[in-house]
């Protein structure tokens, strides 16, 4: 009986890191929103970006921008894309 090996617990974040992220999450989420107004620049790219920086340190704060009618569901389908952890394929 072979059982698969457990992985390691990730290390906490330092007080560095998680300010460095959030700082970055925070451009991201700017610069998305400001390329809602501006014609041309991508606001999608930029939100997913702030997404994966907030999910490891505000993991909360990442659900009302799910919710977003028009970039929401990108987002969703960009993380449950298979080279991050998504789900297997679902049958048909």
């Amino acid at each position: 009986m072979s059982l698969k090996p457990r992985r390691k617990p990730r290390r906490p974040l330092t007080r560095t890191e998680r300010w460095a992220l959030d700082g970055v999450g925070g451009a991201l989420l700017a610069t998305g929103a400001v390329g809602a107004f501006v014609p041309g620049m991508p606001t999608t790219v930029f939100w997913i970006g702030a997404v994966l920086c907030f999910l490891k340190t505000r993991p909360h704060a990442v659900r009302p921008m799910l919710r977003v009618p028009v970039v929401g569901p990108a987002i969703v389908w960009f993380l449950r894309w298979r080279p991050f952890g998504g789900g297997r394929k679902q049958r048909r």
